[in-house]
C-alpha cells in the first residue's frame, strides 16, 4: 500500500526551521499556509517484497492511506477551544508516548536476558513483553501524525507486511547483524512486526529450542533499534529532535500568531477528529472487514503471534482516547477535550458516541479467540459482522454530526 503524507508532514520532512521561526513568531505575512485536511501522495520506503514473501504488491510496505478517511468532510471551521488541543497534547499523546518508549525498553531487556539464557521462562518474558509494547504503539494510532509520519518513527516500527523473503535472506546470510546494520534495512526488515516474526515463528508455536544464534543475533539488534526509535519519537514531541522544535509545541499552539502549520484552533481540532476517523477506518475497515470478506487471514496484521484482535481493541480505544481527551493505562484526563466541545453544543450526540464506542468495544470482545482462527469459522460470522458493523458506525457518527461542529 501506499503512504500519504499530508502537506504539513512533508514540510516537516523537509525540515522545521521555518516552523521554529514560525512558532516563537518569526513567520513573516504572507507565507503560505499547508492545509492540514489536504493530502500528498508520495512514493513509500516499504521492502522489495520477494518471492514467496509477504511484502505486499511492489513491496510497499505501508498500512495503510493514512488521512483518506477524512477527504471531502463538511468542517465547519469554528473550532475555537485551544485548551483541547494543549490538553490533548499533554494528556494523551506524551503520557502513551512515554509508557510505549517504556515497554519498548522493557522488550529489548527481555530479549537482552533471552539472548543470554535461552530458556522457555525468558522466552516467555519476551512474548510478553512484545504484546505490552504492541498494545501501547497501536493506542497511538489516533495521533499518527506529525513526526510518527513525517520523520518515518511509524514506517520504522510497524510497517506490514513484514518482507518474510528478506527476512530469510538475512537469516541465512552470515554477515554479522548490529544495531547500525539493522538501520539500513527496509522498513518492512525491522520493527515490531519482524520481531513478532522471529519470536512466533510463522505458526505462533515456536519454543526456545527453535531458535538459532542468528536469530538470537537479529533479535537482539531488532530490539535495541526499536527501543531507540520510540525514545527518538518521544523525544521529537518532548524537546524536538536533529534541530527541529518539540512538536508538542508545534501541535500545543495552534492557533497562536506565528504557527504556519497550525494556522488555527479549528486546524488542530480537525487533526484530532481526522486520526480518530482515519483509526476507526483502519480498525473497521481495513484491519477486520478486508480479511473477513476476503476470508484470509494472512491479511490479520499480528497473525504470527495470534494477537490480531488487540491491535483491533487498542486502535478503537485509541480513537475512543482522542474524542475523551484520556490515557486510562497513565490515569490521565483532559480538563478540556473533543468530547466536552461536543457536549456543549448537542449533549445528546456526546451521549450517543459514548455509547456507541461502548458497544463497539462489547462487539469486539465477542469475537471468539483468536481471531485468526474465528475469521474463517462459519459460527463466528455474526460476532464479526456485529463488531464491523458497531465500529463503522461510530465512525460514521462523527463523520455525520461531529465534523460539522468543528
Amino acid at each position: 500500500m501506499k503512504k500519504r503524507l499530508k502537506p504539513l508532514e512533508l514540510f516537516l520532512a523537509l525540515g522545521m526551521v521555518a516552523t521554529l521561526g514560525a512558532c516563537t513568531g518569526a513567520g513573516s505575512e504572507g507565507d503560505e499556509v499547508p492545509d492540514p485536511a489536504a493530502e500528498t501522495e508520495v512514493a513509500p520506503e516499504g521492502g522489495e517484497g520477494g518471492e514467496g514473501g509477504e511484502g505486499g504488491e511492489g513491496g510497499e510496505g505501508g498500512e495503510g492511506d493514512e488521512g483518506a478517511a477524512s477527504e471531502n468532510l463538511n468542517w465547519a471551521n469554528t473550532f475555537d477551544d485551544g485548551t483541547v488541543i494543549a490538553e490533548f497534547t499533554s494528556q494523551v499523546v506524551l503520557p502513551n508516548y512515554k509508557i510505549y518508549a517504556g515497554k519498548t525498553k522493557a522488550l529489548n531487556d527481555a530479549i537482552s536476558a533471552f539472548v543470554i539464557d535461552a530458556s522457555e521462562a525468558n522466552l516467555e518474558a519476551v512474548k510478553t513483553a512484545w504484546t505490552g509494547a504492541r498494545i501501547a504503539w497501536e493506542q497511538t494510532e489516533t495521533f499518527a501524525f506529525g513526526p510518527a509520519g513525517s520523520l518515518g518513527f511509524d514506517g520504522v516500527m510497524d510497517s506490514w507486511p513484514v518482507n518474510e523473503a528478506d527476512l530469510k535472506k538475512i537469516l541465512a546470510d552470515s554477515t554479522p547483524i548490529t544495531v547500525e546494520s539493522v538501520t539500513e534495512l527496509q522498513d518492512t526488515e525491522r520493527g515490531m512486526h519482524a520481531i513478532e516474526y522471529l519470536l512466533f515463528g510463522e505458526t505462533g508455536s515456536k519454543v526456545a529450542g527453535d531458535f538459532t544464534d542468528r536469530e538470537k543475533e537479529f533479535l537482539a539488534a531488532l530490539g535495541e533499534d526499536l527501543k531507540n526509535n520510540a525514545a527518538d519519537l518521544l523525544a521529537s514531541w518532548e524537546s524536538g529532535i536533529a534541530g527541529q522544535p518539540a512538536y508538542k509545541d508545534v501541535f500545543g499552539t495552534a492557533g497562536d500568531a506565528g504557527n504556519s502549520v497550525y494556522p488555527t484552533t479549528a486546524a488542530g481540532a480537525q487533526e484530532i477528529v481526522t486520526g480518530i476517523i482515519d483509526s476507526l477506518t483502519e480498525v473497521g475497515e481495513e484491519k477486520l472487514k478486508a480479511p473477513f470478506d476476503d476470508q484470509d487471514p494472512v491479511g490479520l496484521e499480528s497473525r504470527f503471534s495470534l494477537q490480531t484482535i488487540n491491535d483491533l481493541k487498542s486502535n478503537l480505544q485509541s480513537a475512543e482516547n482522542g474524542y475523551l481527551g484520556a490515557y486510562p493505562e497513565a490515569g490521565t484526563q483532559a480538563s478540556s477535550s473533543i468530547s466536552s466541545y461536543v457536549a456543549g453544543q448537542d449533549a445528546a450526540l456526546d451521549e450517543t458516541l459514548k455509547t456507541q464506542f461502548e458497544e463497539a468495544q462489547v462487539a469486539l470482545a465477542a469475537i471468539p479467540l483468536p481471531l485468526e482462527e474465528s475469521l474463517t469459522d462459519p459460527a463466528a460470522v455474526g460476532q464479526i459482522e456485529a463488531a464491523i458493523d458497531a465500529i463503522i458506525t461510530v465512525k460514521e457518527t462523527i463523520e455525520s454530526s461531529v465534523v460539522p461542529l468543528i
